[in-house]
Formats: structure tokens, C-alpha cells, sequence
């Protein structure tokens, strides 16, 4: 008997709010994106630029994001789920492709975080 695979039998559509680290994924970007247009604002009129509350949301966002690319990549056999990026192909690199961005913004902020650091530290007098 040859075993029939499951996304033969059944038909069904992969959304981005069927997984709860997706949705926080996209909300702690929206918060964080609009912490830095708050603190890019208010970094006009003062020197200081909290800019490690954004780092922070972001890498957390990303890591909770990627833990659903990898299962969706290699699946979970505990569970007994399996991989799906096999089906959903299109949402598979989507979701890549915001993770790189992410991961991306990351980095960024911690040369932002360093820089701030740096600045700061020059006007510390000796």
C-alpha cells in the first residue's frame, strides 16, 4: 500500500493570523515602527535616543517569527506536524522575506544603539 500524502487529501488556506508569534511578529513591528517615528521626532528637540526599547521589541519579534519559518521549514515530528513550506510555498518566502527585513531593522538598531552610546559617551566630561 503506498501511503498518500496529506496535502493531496485535503485542501486549506494558510493565513497569517492562524499562528499567535505571526501576529505578535506584526504587532511588535507596528509598535516598534511607531516608537522610532516617535523617538526620531523627539530625538529633534533632545539628545537622548531610547533606541534600545526598539531594539528589544524588534529582536524578540524576529525570533518569534523565525521559530514558525523553522517549523514551517522542517516541521515538528513531537507534535506530529509536518512541514509546510512544501505546500505554501508563497507564504514561506513572505514570511523569509519579512524575517530578513526584521533581521535587517535589527541590525540597525544595534549600530544605533552604539552610536548613541558612543555620542553620549564623548560628552561625559574626562
Amino acid at each position: 500500500m503506498v501511503p498518500i500524502p496529506f496535502h493531496l487529501l485535503s485542501t486549506s488556506l494558510a493565513k497569517f493570523n492562524h499562528s499567535l508569534k505571526i501576529i505578535y511578529f506584526v504587532a511588535a513591528l507596528s509598535v516598534a515602527g511607531f516608537f522610532s517615528i516617535i523617538t526620531t521626532l523627539g530625538s529633534l528637540y533632545s539628545l537622548t535616543k531610547p533606541a534600545a526599547f526598539g531594539l528589544g521589541i524588534v529582536a524578540s519579534a524576529t525570533g518569534a517569527a523565525a521559530s514558525v519559518a523553522y517549523i514551517g521549514l522542517k516541521g515538528n515530528t513531537h507534535v506530529r506536524w509536518g512541514k509546510v513550506c512544501s505546500m505554501y510555498g508563497k507564504f514561506c518566502r513572505y514570511l523569509g522575506a519579512s524575517i530578513g527585513v526584521s533581521l535587517f531593522a535589527s541590525v540597525m538598531l544595534v549600530l544605533l544603539v552604539l552610536l548613541s552610546v558612543y555620542s553620549l559617551s564623548k560628552k561625559i566630561p574626562k
